[in-house]
C-alpha cells in the first residue's frame, strides 16, 4: 500500500498539531500520524505561555484554551514543615501591546484536544496507531514506511518533507542520524495524575520542600484531579522506587497533612530532567521540532511552548517552498532562527537548579532569597514575564532587515541609507510585532492589529506620521498598490491614519483608523515609515520612507519569493 502527501508530520502532541493546523489552513496537503492507539489523557506539560496563546489566537482557538484553563494562580509553599509562602496571583488584565499577559494552566491533553478540534475544522485528522519505522530520502522527496498497528499492515508514504515532532526519544531523529547533545540532572522525579481528597478544592497549588525531598500537587480542573510530583532518592542499594499510587500516598502521609487520600491514578511516570539540543534541525527534506529537537527541565513551563514556536516558525516556510515562492534556502532559516532557542534551555536549566538543587548553597538561596522575594508583586510579574517568550525574536536572522534615509537615531549621524540601523524606538526587524488597538476604516468598528495579522499572509503597515498630508497618503497608497501587485494575496496592506474618519481619495486602499494614536505609539511612527510583518507575527522589514522597492528587494533577495521591479 502506498500514498503521497506534501508534508508528513510525525507526532501528534502540541508541536505536531500546531504545525498540522498551520499547514492545513494554508491549503497544504499534510498527514499527521502518531504511534499511540488513541489520544493521551495525561497532564504532562500543563501551562500555555503568553506567546503560545498568541499563536493559538492566530489559529482562532485562543478563546477555547482560555475557557478550559486557569489564569488565577494560588500557591502555598512549605519549607521544613512551615508555611513559607502563601501566594495569590490574580489574572492580569490585557497589557498595552500584549492581549494575553497570563500563564494559562491546563493539562496538555486538553491543549491537544483544542488543537485537534481546530484541525478537524480545517479538514484534517490525526491518524493514530501509525508508527514510522523507516525513512528513505532522495533529491525529490522522502519515502516513509509506516506500520498500522491496528491492522498490522504497512504503508509507504511518498512526501516532499517529513517533520519529526515525536518527542525526546524521536524515531525521526534516530532514523535521520541527527545527534542530540546535553546532560541530565542528578535529581530524579516521579509524576502522576490522581484524584485527591483532603486538600482544598479552591484552585490552590501546594509545594513542600524538606531538605532534599520535594513534593507538589497542582489541581488540573474542578473534578478533583491533580498532578502530583515528587523528588525521590535512591535506597541503600542505589535503586530508585518507581512511581506508584502507594509511593505518593506515603509521601503525603509522611508530611502529616491530615486525612489526605489519593486514588484513581490515571498516569504515572518517572524521569530525570535532561537539557539537550540537536546539532542541526534539518537533514535535507527531514526537519525536527519540539522535544525531538530540544528537551528542557520542566522548570518555567517552556518545553511545550518552545515546540509550539518551532511549528509556528516552520509552517509558513514549508508553504512558501511547496508553492514555489521560495527555494530551499528559506528552510535553512528555520534552524538559523530556532537554534538560538538554546537560551530558553539555559534559562529553564537555571530555574531548575534554583528550585530543585539539593546543594546547600542553592537551598539556602531558595529559602532565604527566592521564596521571600516571591511575596513582592513586582517580582511575581517579572518572573511571569521572563518565561512568557514574548521577548524571543530574530534580530540576527538573515530574514530581518531595516533601512532608513533619514537620521532616526538622533545622535547626529549623517543622513544616508543605513542597514540594520539601531532605531531608538519601536519594534526592530526580527522582533515580535506588538498588538495595538484601532478602528476599521470602512465601518469604524473597533479592531486590533492581531485581527489584521491573523491568517497566512504578510501584513504591511504604512504610516505618514502623526501629522499626515494628502500628498503623503497618496505616496503610501502607491506603495500599497505596488507591493500588492507584486505579492498578490500573500500580503495585506493597511494605511494607518491618526484620525477617526477615513481620508478622501483612498477608496482602493485598506485603512486602519488610529484616533488614540495607539498603533502609532507602539510602532514609533513619528515620520513616514513602513513595517512588513511576517505570517508568524515578527517584523521582517521596516524602513523610512515608506517606498515599495526596498521591501520588494528584501523579499526577492532574502526570501527568493518574488522578483518584481517597480
Amino acid at each position: 500500500m502506498s500514498a503521497s502527501t506534501d508534508v508528513l508530520v510525525v507526532g501528534a502532541g502540541p508541536t505536531g498539531l500546531t504545525l498540522a493546523c498551520d499547514l492545513r489552513r494554508r491549503g497544504v496537503d499534510c498527514r499527521i500520524i502518531d504511534r499511540a492507539a488513541r489520544p493521551h489523557t495525561w497532564s504532562r506539560g500543563k501551562g500555555l505561555q503568553p506567546r503560545s496563546l498568541e499563536v493559538l489566537d492566530d489559529l482562532g482557538i485562543a478563546g477555547a484554551a482560555l475557557a478550559a484553563g486557569r489564569t488565577h494562580h494560588r500557591l502555598r509553599l512549605y519549607s521544613r514543615g512551615r508555611l513559607a509562602l502563601d501566594l495569590d496571583v490574580p489574572a492580569r488584565p490585557p497589557q498595552p501591546g500584549v492581549p494575553y499577559p497570563n500563564l494559562v494552566v491546563l493539562p496538555q491533553w486538553r491543549t491537544e484536544q483544542v488543537l485537534r478540534t481546530r484541525l478537524s475544522e480545517l479538514g484534517g485528522a490525526v491518524q493514530f496507531a501509525r508508527e514510522l519505522i523507516r525513512l528513505d530520502q532522495d533529491a525529490h522527496g522522502v519515502t516513509a514506511t509506516v506500520v498500522h498497528h491496528d491492522t498490522g499492515a504497512s504503508e509507504e508514504i511518498r512526501t516532499a518533507f517529513v517533520v519529526g515532532c515525536d518527542g525526546g526519544s524521536s524515531t525521526v531523529r534516530t532514523l535521520t542520524g541527527i545527534t542530540m547533545r546535553g546532560g541530565s540532572h542528578e535529581e530524579h522525579f516521579v509524576l502522576g495524575d490522581v484524584r485527591i481528597e483532603g486538600l482544598p478544592a479552591d484552585g490552590t497549588s501546594f509545594a513542600w520542600f524538606d531538605d532534599d525531598r520535594y513534593l507538589a500537587a497542582d489541581p488540573l480542573d474542578g473534578s478533583g484531579t491533580w498532578q502530583v510530583q515528587a523528588g525521590v532518592q535512591p535506597d541503600a542499594s542505589g535503586d530508585l522506587e518507581p512511581a506508584s499510587l502507594e509511593l505518593f500516598q506515603r509521601l503525603f502521609d509522611e508530611r502529616d497533612l491530615g486525612d489526605v487520600r489519593l486514588t484513581d491514578a490515571t498516569w504515572l511516570s518517572d524521569f530525570s530532567p535532561r537539557v539537550a539540543i540537536v546539532d542541526r534541525y534539518r537533514a535535507g527534506r527531514v526537519l525536527l521540532a519540539g522535544d525531538a529537537a530540544h528537551v528542557h527541565s520542566p522548570a518555567g513551563g517552556q518545553g511545550m511552548n518552545t515546540g509550539i514556536q518551532d511549528a509556528y516558525n516552520l509552517g509558513w516556510k514549508l508553504d512558501g517552498v511547496l508553492r514555489g515562492r521560495a527555494g530551499h534556502p528559506l528552510l535553512d532559516t528555520y534552524q538559523e532562527e530556532r537554534m538560538p532557542a538554546r537560551a530558553v534551555l539555559e534559562s529553564s536549566d537555571l530555574g531548575h537548579s534554583a528550585v530543585f538543587s539539593p546543594h546547600p548553597v542553592m537551598t539556602f538561596l531558595r529559602d532565604r532569597v527566592l521564596v521571600p522575594a516571591l511575596r513582592l508583586p513586582a517580582v511575581q510579574n517579572r518572573l511571569l514575564d521572563g518565561v512568557a517568550e514574548l521577548d524571543v525574536g530574530y534580530r540576527n536572522s538573515s530574514l530581518a532587515r531595516e533601512t532608513a534615509t533619514v537620521d532616526l537615531v538622533g545622535d547626529g549621524e549623517a543622513a544616508g541609507v543605513v542597514d540594520h540601523v539601531r532605531f531608538r524606538y519601536g519594534p526592530r526587524a526580527g522582533d515580535r510585532a506588538p498588538d495595538a488597538q484601532g478602528r476599521r476604516g470602512d465601518s469604524g468598528a473597533p479592531t486590533r492589529l492581531f485581527d489584521l495579522f491573523r491568517g497566512t499572509h504578510f501584513t504591511l503597515l504604512l504610516f505618514d506620521g502623526p501629522a499626515p498630508t494628502e500628498a503623503g497618503y497618496q505616496r503610501l497608497a502607491t506603495t500599497a498598490r505596488q507591493v500588492g501587485a507584486a505579492l498578490g494575496e500573500d500580503v495585506r496592506a493597511y494605511l494607518v491614519v491618526p484620525d477617526d474618519r477615513r481620508p478622501d481619495g483612498l477608496n482602493h486602499v485598506e485603512v486602519v483608523l488610529d484616533p488614540d494614536r495607539d498603533v502609532h505609539q507602539r510602532y514609533a511612527a513619528a515620520a513616514e515609515s513602513l513595517y512588513l510583518v511576517r505570517p508568524d507575527g515578527y517584523v521582517a522589514f521596516r524602513s523610512q520612507p515608506a517606498t515599495a522597492q526596498p521591501v520588494l528587494d528584501h523579499l526577492s533577495s532574502m526570501f527568493r519569493l518574488y522578483v518584481p521591479t517597480v
